[in-house]
C-alpha cells in the first residue's frame, strides 16, 4: 500500500498564488492551480515541452498582453515531489508545495531560470513572496509550523 502523501489546504494554494500576482502588480488576473502526481507532471513534461523526465512544476501561460480574459495561465505543481524534497530538506509539506506554485505563478508573470543571474533574481523574489504568504497563513491562526 501507498503511503498517504501529507495534504494542503486548497485556500492556502489559492493565498500563494494571488499573493504573487499581487506583489507583481498583477492581481486582476488569475492562474488556475492543479496539483498531480509525479507520473502525471513528467507526462505533461514529455508531452507538452519534449522533456522526458520528472520535474516540479511546469507553467502554461495561455493569455497574451492585452487580451481581455483574465486567466493568465495554469501551473501544474507535483505533490509527490514536494513531499520527497521537503523530508529530504526537512522543512514543511506544505511550504514546498506553495514554493512550487509561487515558482510557477512566477514564470507565467516572466521570470526565467534559464540563466543563473536570473535564477538568482527569481528565487530571491519567490522566497520573498513565500515568507509573507506564510506569515499571512500564520497571521490568521490556520499555519502550522513543525
Amino acid at each position: 500500500m501507498r503511503p498517504r502523501r501529507p495534504s494542503v489546504k486548497a485556500a492556502r494554494v489559492r493565498a500563494a498564488a494571488q499573493a504573487t500576482l499581487d506583489a507583481e502588480g498583477a492581481g486582476d488576473l488569475a492562474v488556475s492551480v492543479v496539483v498531480v502526481s509525479d507520473g502525471a507532471l513528467h507526462a505533461l513534461n514529455r508531452d507538452w515541452l519534449g522533456h522526458d523526465h520528472p520535474t516540479d512544476v511546469i507553467s502554461f501561460k495561455l493569455r497574451e498582453d492585452g487580451d481581455p480574459d483574465p486567466l493568465l495561465g495554469e501551473v501544474v505543481v507535483s505533490a509527490d515531489r514536494a513531499a520527497a524534497e521537503a523530508a529530504a530538506r526537512g522543512i514543511d509539506f506544505e511550504e514546498e508545495l506553495l514554493r512550487y506554485v509561487v515558482h510557477g505563478c512566477l514564470h507565467l508573470l516572466g521570470y526565467d531560470d534559464a540563466r543563473p543571474r536570473a535564477r538568482a533574481r527569481m528565487r530571491g523574489r519567490q522566497e520573498e513572496i513565500l515568507r509573507g504568504v506564510r506569515g499571512r497563513v500564520r497571521g490568521r491562526g490556520g499555519g502550522r509550523r513543525r
